[in-house]
Parts: structure tokens; sequence; C-alpha cells
């Protein structure tokens, strides 16, 4: 089972070029192969579209752009948002401003504000930059490079929420109450101006270090805090298995395992609220395209409690409770074991139709415990550009532009497949660079964690290991008990393939 990929470098707004050292050089090389068969260059036509579209639309966030909508735009510019993003992004989707309000029993208590980039403005339906941009579908992240959705000139400049710019939005504002449910929401097209860029770990070493958060994000612990016990209420779960990153300092790339930051988990729970938002009020006007992901069946939740009931933990509680309680920060190996087993519960994710679906169940998205739309990364996915005006439309009970219902057909499928290369590199970035990093360690000895096992089809036993130092996830021929220490040979590497074979030897 492959950890989550993130790729912080890769958020700067320009390729890295070839570091010095023979290392360096093959990691370049071998992300290069990767990504020999994405699109590079922007076709000149939708490059020209793009420029024309910003030179056109650019210095008037109030002007109607080319999605041809026409809807009036709120001035929210005296609101002092601010963005959080990994550092050195430039490609900024999300500001927010939170407050706490002086509520009364049964009203209120927290009100977010969460702007959305407009991307939509640049694009005309139909033109030579909207069909490049279905033909990308996502951005695409490596270690050294980006394969963009949107032309740079678009997502890095005109409809980046870039600090002191007025730029075109769509902003939720949503009233919570202290138990983090939703009291109000609102949806509407607006002009925003950020007022700083800040940084998950800045903000997070500040903020572990005692120091105020900034006055538009002070309520962001406590608003997290409340819609995770939401979340808990609903059936939602956040899984826990460490991030693994691929990072460049200096020339040199390390894998590590990024740990979990109180900061970003809270802010992803007000990007998930907002994607409850929008589902809820494309769900009001019958049409929309949601991200689900079935329950799991009954079958999958007993093999799931009898791998927690097996590593000594109670098993008697419903799983996302059984999970939740064995805490994202605990360091006992059984409990990473729990956590690797995790994900089986959670499989099936997709895009689904309103109006397609044969039940209530098709439109939820499980481990958030509700219905959820992508909705709050424009400049990086395509799908968010169609959900943010049918749900703007539907929260003023008016029609939705004709070009993106007429488009919502075709998403699921676009996402689909591009969502398919998108994990396909990352797994692959994954396996190459861990076998180029390794490729002068055979025969070293490795301690890890056992968290998983299966047996080939030609009856060869092996285990899945987490190893700590390097950072690595790997499977090992062998046998040894799931959520035990072990120690395990690296046999060979092969840089050319990616391929890592390891022996358990303790």
């Amino acid at each position: 089972m492959l950890t989550r990929l993130r790729l912080p470098s890769s958020l700067t707004p320009r390729r890295r070029e070839p570091a010095p050292g023979p290392l360096a050089a093959r990691l370049h090389e071998a992300y290069a192969k990767l990504a020999a068969d994405l699109p590079d260059e922007y076709p000149a036509d939708a490059l020209a579209d793009a420029e024309a579209a910003v030179a056109e639309l650019g210095s008037d966030p109030f002007a109607v752009g080319r999605d041809g909508i026409e809807t009036e735009r709120v001035d929210l510019r005296e609101i002092p948002f601010v963005t959080i993003d990994p550092e050195g992004a430039t490609d900024l989707d999300q500001a927010m401003h939170l407050e706490t309000l002086d509520a009364a029993e049964g009203q209120a208590e927290f009100r977010v504000r969460y702007a959305i980039a407009d991307v939509g403005r640049f694009i005309t339906p139909g033109g030579p930059l909207d069909r490049e941009t279905h033909a990308r579908g996502q951005t695409i992240y490596l270690p050294d490079r980006r394969i963009p959705l949107h032309p740079e000139v678009i997502s890095e400049g005109a409809a980046s929420l870039l600090p002191d710019e007025d730029r075109a939005a769509y902003v939720f504002t949503v009233e919570l109450a202290a138990d983090g449910t939703i009291v109000s929401q609102d949806l509407v097209r607006a002009v925003v101006r950020s007022r700083a860029q800040l940084d998950y770990d800045t903000i997070q070493a500040g903020f572990d270090a005692g120091r105020p958060l900034p006055e538009a994000m002070a309520a962001l612990p406590q608003i997290g805090a409340a819609l995770q016990a939401d979340e808990a209420a609903r059936g939602g779960i956040d899984l826990a298995i460490p991030d693994q990153d691929v990072t460049e300092t200096n020339g040199d790339y390390t894998l590590t395992y990024r740990p979990r930051q109180g900061i970003e988990d809270a802010n992803a729970q007000i990007s998930l609220l907002a994607g409850r938002v929008a589902a809820d009020l494309m769900l009001r006007a019958g049409h929309g395209v949601l991200r689900t992901m079935p329950r799991p069946d009954e079958e999958t939740i007993a093999e799931f409690l009898a791998v927690v009931a097996g590593l000594g933990f109670d098993a008697g509680a419903p799983y996302q409770d059984v999970i939740r309680s064995i805490g994202h920060q605990e360091r006992n190996p059984r409990a990473l074991a729990v956590h690797y087993a995790s994900p089986s519960l959670f499989r099936g994710a997709g895009y689904t139709l309103i109006g397609e679906e044969e039940s209530d169940d098709e439109l939820l998205q499980a481990a958030v415990g509700a219905p959820y739309a992508h909705t709050t990364a424009p400049l990086r996915r395509l799908v968010d550009r169609y959900v943010l005006p049918i749900a703007e439309a539907a929260c003023r009970d008016a029609d939705a532009p004709a070009w993106a219902l007429d488009g919502l057909a075709e998403l699921p499928e676009v996402m689909k497949e591009t969502g398919r290369v998108a994990g396909q590199i990352d797994k692959q970035v994954i396996e190459y660079t861990e076998a180029i990093l390794l490729a002068e360690r055979t025969g070293e000895v490795f301690d890890g964690v056992v968290v998983g096992s299966r047996t080939t089809k030609d009856g060869t036993a092996l285990v899945e290991v987490h190893v700590p130092e390097p950072a690595v996830v790997v499977w090992a021929a062998g046998r040894a008990p799931v959520g035990e220490p072990v120690q395990i040979r690296l046999r060979s590497a092969e840089p050319e393939t990616g391929t890592l074979l390891f022996d358990v030897v303790a």
C-alpha cells in the first residue's frame, strides 16, 4: 500500500534546474522519464487564449468574464482575508477569514468566510484553453516540476489569490454552532483582497511556541476542533497514515515522513466544510457533481476489526471510533499497523452526477460522513470550476450557466482518467526515488514495523514494512507478525525500473 505523496517543493513557481551530483542527476533523469508522456508546454492557441483573457480581464475583477456569468459581484475587499499554503506556493486557490461571534443560546458561535479563486472567468467555454484543461484534468506534481492545469499567467498570476491584489472569487460564508453544526450558509460571487500569504510550517511553529495566530485565523483551532467533533458525530473519519515526502534542499533529495500538523488539519476541515455546503446546494437544485465514496460493507468492516483485535486493541466499537481512539500521534508500532490497515475501509472513490444515483448512499462520501463536492481547488482541478457556479446559482435559486450543466456528463470520466494518471505518477515517483537513493546500500539491514502481509500467486510470503529511516514502505520476502518490529535486508535495487527487493532477516 502506498502512502499519500506530498511534494511541497513542487509547488514553487519555476522548475528547478538539475542539481549537481550523481544522485540528483539520476533523480532528475528518472522524473523526466516519468513526465515524458505528460503534456509539457501549453499549445500555442491555448496559451494565446489565456494571455488574451488576462489582458482583457486581469485589471478589473468586477468585469463580466468569459464564462458569461453576469451576476453582480459583492465587494468584500474590506474583509482581511489571508491565505495559508505550503511554503513557496503561488497557485493560491483559497483564502479565509474566521470570526468568533457573541452567540446567544441556540445561535452561531463562529463565522467562516472562505474565498475560492474564480478561474472560470478567464475561460471561454469550448475555446482552446477550455479544451486543453479538459485534456489535462488536474495539475500533476513531481518533485522537480509540475504539469499545470492552467497556464501560469492564470494559475500563478491573474486568478491566484495573491496578497494585496484585488481578485474575483466565490465566497462561502458559513455560521457554525459550538458543536460544529451548520447554522447558516451562503455562497456569493465577490471581489476579495488577501492581506497576507502564510505558510503551514511557519504558522505551526509560532503556534507551538505560544505566539498568537494572525487575527484572521485566530479562531482556526477552535473551529477545526468543532468541525472534527461534528465529523465524528456524522460517522466520518480522518485516516492517519504518515505522508511520505520527497523533498529537495540545496540539490539533495530525501525521503521523509511528514508529521501531522494541527493547523493544517484544522484548515482541511474548513475546506471540507465548503465542499459539504456546495454539495448541499447542488442537491437542492437537483443537478451537479459530487465526490463520492461508498460505506464499507460488513465483511470489510469485520476483516478490519479482526486485524484490530489481533493487534491487541479493543475492537468492540464502530470502526470510526476504533481508528480515532488509537490517535494520529500514537507511536505504538501496532497502532501504526492499524492505520495502515484502515484504507481497506475506504475504496471506490469517484464522481457521481446528481440525478443518476439509485439511492441516497450513492451520494455519500463515507470518510466525510456526508455528501461532499470538490470545490476548493479550481486552479488545480477541473471539476471545481463547474461545481462553483452551479452551487452559487443554486444558492440564489437561479439557473446555472448552460455551459456548466452541459459539461457535467463528461466530468466523471475526465477526472477518473486524469486521476489515474496522477496516482500512477505519484506511485512511480516514490518507487524510483526509493530505488535511486538506496542503490548504494545493497546488503544493509534496516529496522521497521510490519504493517501488512500477503502471499503471491507462486506462494511467496511477503510482509509490508514501514521503515522510519530512510522513510520507505516496502515489501520484503519472508514472514513476520503484523504490528511487530522486524529487520529486513536490501537484496537489490534497480534504479532503472524503480524496483527494490528486501528479505526478512529477524
